[in-house]
């Protein structure tokens, strides 16, 4: 196996971020060496030089949550790595999905609680709004007031957008376009938070259609891409 492209430390090592493939949440830091890297690439599952057991280990190994390989990356200047990854289980050893839980306050310190913030990115942000609007009502919220107002009336709206989104494509109006589609992907949120749905079970229902047949009986479904 050639990697030679790789520029590894005085120490042998290279420092790798591991990201979850399906929405990009950043899951762990950690080091590789040659045999980590050639071990990761031939077995699909992600392995790491310990630093402080100055040992090859497989993530997992002891606690079955293992990180399923799906890609490899090199920085630009080939001195880091980003390895995308499915986790099986929780990747954190304190049982946290992610290790970046701790959010730095304006004073430095790290945030007392536990937040899942730092995960996913802009549509988990609004689908976590969604699901607080609906737990927590807010007076002047619009989000709010349109789950207060049933479901015939979140589904109108999003008949609404997905028509708004047919126009401004008919008519070959891109802005339109990209505008239309961010109110509809924002009042989906919403019938996704009406049904208690997040986003990370419609990433699972993605990726398992990866690969497989667009075709089902009964019609398409255009699930392969």
């Amino acid at each position: 196996m050639d990697l030679s492209q790789f520029q590894f430390d005085e120490r042998g090592l290279i420092p790798v971020v591991v990201q979850d493939w399906k929405d990009g949440t950043v899951l762990m830091l950690g080091y590789m060496n040659r045999e980590a890297i050639e071990k990761t690439l031939s077995s699909k599952s992600v392995h790491f030089w310990s630093r402080s057991r100055n040992r090859l280990w497989e993530k997992g190994e002891t606690s079955g949550h293992r990180l399923v390989l799906k890609d490899l990356f090199l920085d630009c200047d080939r001195d880091a790595v980003l390895v995308k990854a499915e986790p099986i289980g929780p990747t954190c050893h304190t049982g946290e999905r992610a290790c970046f839980f701790s959010k730095v306050q304006p004073d430095g310190t790290p945030g007392p609680d536990r937040t899942a913030e730092a995960w996913g990115g802009l549509l988990e942000r609004l689908s976590e709004t969604v699901l607080e609007r609906k737990r927590h009502p807010r007076a002047g919220s619009y989000v709010s007031s349109l789950l207060a107002g049933g479901r015939d009336r979140i589904l109108k709206k999003v008949v609404e957008e997905a028509g708004e989104v047919l126009l401004g494509s008919k008519n070959d109006k891109r802005e339109e376009v990209i505008y239309e589609v961010a109110d509809l992907l924002f009042h989906t949120l919403i019938v996704l938070g009406e049904h208690e749905i997040t986003l990370r079970d419609i990433y699972q229902e993605l990726a398992g259609r990866m690969g497989k047949s667009g075709l089902r009986s009964g019609g398409p479904t255009g699930s392969e891409p």
